[in-house]
């Protein structure tokens, strides 16, 4: 079977080596596909999808496809022969239902399933690419509806909390004014502001007094794309985990401690992990979020207080699990690639 991830790195990127890795010792093929260098056409009703650099290594890597002067037959011609000069092939018109356009491809290096792992940074066109295979009948893991809540993380808190899954307070604003405002909501200083689109602790500052608000204001308020902030938990006053959701059952769990001197727990910002054995009520609580996301794999981050109420803080659509792996000595690529084959096999029954 051919996986197909949807990234803009490379196999040297942690996850994508270990997915590779994983695939191919289970005798499937792994290939990276990078968004942005593709076209996704309609052509008589039907999807295609081609490369947008012909010849360029980058464009081959993306999909096997061959130099050719004819940029045009990239796209593909929709007819029930492969497009000539070794281009990607297109999807063919059926001859009889139309509902078997979606096994009608012909053979060639079009994925049998395709992972979306950009992240928060997840482009508009990356959506576009993942309509588009979905049109093509190609299954995806995760979903478009949860790759969509969980890249932005106001939209992530709103589904959590509308499925009764205890959250941080917080608050979404676009404006100076609402800025202070969720301030004085929230309780007053220390207060955490996160974008939206942030990930692995990046854009997450801590902000504690007006002069600090103003400057984050000031640098990282987006009046288009917004901040959140929440109430703030110090570290000495809880406990953090990162739970690992692969289709609906909790695949490995850690349990995470801040670098000296600063507030975030993330494995990018030096924090520290440990293995941990979720309680029963962080579990059940880690596999709701996920279901509650739409998402078959889940990286799920939760905060715990210390009389033991968990809250869960971020979902993550593409969780990497560098870190996981060396604290709970788990194979956890290989999990995950056991989950994307049975949702793939299961599509084509």
């Amino acid at each position: 079977m051919n996986i197909g991830i949807l990234t803009v790195h490379g196999f040297g990127f942690h996850p994508n080596g270990r997915l590779q890795t994983a695939a191919g010792t289970a005798g499937h093929k792994t290939q990276l596909i990078n968004p942005y260098q593709l076209i996704c056409s309609l052509e008589k009703q039907y999807p295609g999808m081609g490369g947008l650099f012909p010849g360029s290594a980058s464009a081959e890597a993306a999909f096997g496809i061959k130099p050719t002067s004819n940029p045009a037959a990239l796209i593909g011609d929709i007819s029930n022969k492969p497009v000539s000069n070794g281009a990607v092939p297109a999807v063919t018109k059926p001859a009889g239902n139309p509902d078997d356009l979606l096994k009608s491809r012909i053979s060639g290096d079009l994925p049998d399933v395709v992972m979306p792992r950009q992240g928060a940074l997840m482009g508009e066109y990356g959506f576009v690419v993942l309509r588009q295979f979905q049109a093509m009948g190609i299954p995806l893991v995760n979903t478009l509806e949860g790759v969509t809540i969980a890249r932005h993380q106001f939209i992530t808190l709103q589904t959590l909390s509308a499925e009764g899954i205890r959250v941080p307070d917080s608050c979404f604003v676009t404006r100076f004014d609402g800025f202070f405002a969720a301030i004085d909501q929230l309780g007053g200083y220390p207060v955490i502001v996160k974008q939206p689109f942030g990930m692995g602790g990046d854009g997450v500052v801590k902000i504690d007094d007006r002069p600090g608000a103003e400057t984050c204001v000031a640098n990282l308020l987006d009046p288009v794309k917004g901040l959140v902030v929440q109430r703030f938990f110090p570290p000495k006053a809880r406990v953090d985990a990162r739970v690992l959701v692969i289709g609906g059952r909790v695949a490995g769990a850690m349990q995470l401690t801040p670098a000296p001197n600063d507030f975030r727990t993330n494995i990018h910002q030096y924090g520290q992990a440990k293995r941990v054995d979720p309680p029963k009520a962080w579990a059940d609580m880690a596999v709701s979020a996920a279901r509650a996301c739409a998402l078959d794999i889940a990286g799920i981050d939760m905060m715990v207080e210390k009389e033991g109420l968990p809250h869960v803080v971020e979902v993550n659509y593409s969780p990497g699990f560098r870190g996981l792996e060396a604290a709970t000595g788990k194979d956890i690529a290989k999990k995950i690639i056991a989950h994307v084959l049975s949702v793939a096999e299961n599509k084509k029954r």
